[in-house]
């Protein structure tokens, strides 16, 4: 479940979207991921109780890159890890190298199999580390700056791939073929989305009242 732009609003709304699969038994699993800055707000706290309470098919992912914005971890969280707060509510919390995917799959199959039997949730921590600043033209000076260069030396990205062509799993072709897939596939997305048609004025009413009649549409002339 993606955010919007309230900060961690993803949580809640998880929870509403894994208490409809919980009613009509689809086995559905909700997602919701945010930053470790979000873990600091009422709504974190408040979806992660009523999810134990009511043994919600949730997955509640903190992508935790050490900053909130422009603020470091230590300055604004008190918790050692945001993986402890699950104590609270008496469900599991992991932290696990965000960066390492067999790590991460691990971790994440298991809390789904968890939410599907009925379980309930699972608080996960995947540490990582943001290269650039919090938005364009953030020149991030608030980083230390040999943590920031030890993160780039250690990128999952190449490292990942070097594991797959030592291991046997794939050769350059297989790795090469794969990312001209994945950035054609990005190009074609970007093109449809660009050449797409503005949304018409009434799309502002769509799910938002029961009775579209309620807001006339003069109001958005």
């Amino acid at each position: 479940m993606v955010t919007t732009g309230i900060v961690g609003s993803s949580m809640p709304i998880a929870n509403g979207l894994a208490w409809a699969a919980q009613l009509d038994g689809s086995k559905r699993v909700a997602v919701a991921y945010f930053g470790d800055g979000a873990s600091n707000i009422g709504a974190f706290h408040e979806a992660l109780n009523l999810a134990a309470v009511w043994k919600l098919p949730v997955v509640f992912v903190c992508q935790n890159n050490r900053y909130g914005e422009h603020t470091t971890y230590a300055k604004a969280t008190a918790a050692k890890c945001i993986a402890d707060r699950a104590v609270a509510y008496n469900i599991p919390g992991v932290q696990v190298d965000g960066n390492d995917p067999a790590a991460m799959y691990a971790v994440a199959a298991e809390a789904v199999a968890r939410a599907r039997d009925g379980e309930g949730p699972t608080l996960i921590e995947a540490m990582t580390f943001r290269f650039h600043g919090h938005v364009m033209g953030d020149a991030d000076a608030y980083m230390d700056k040999a943590e920031k260069q030890a993160a780039i030396a250690a990128d999952p990205y190449p490292r990942f791939r070097a594991d797959l062509i030592a291991r046997g799993i794939a050769d350059e072709a297989v790795l090469a073929k794969i990312e001209q897939d994945v950035e054609g596939a990005i190009d074609d997305a970007v093109d449809f989305a660009l050449a797409a048609p503005l949304p018409d004025v009434a799309e502002l009413r769509r799910d938002v009242f029961a009775d579209p009649s309620i807001v006339p549409q003069e109001s958005y002339a």
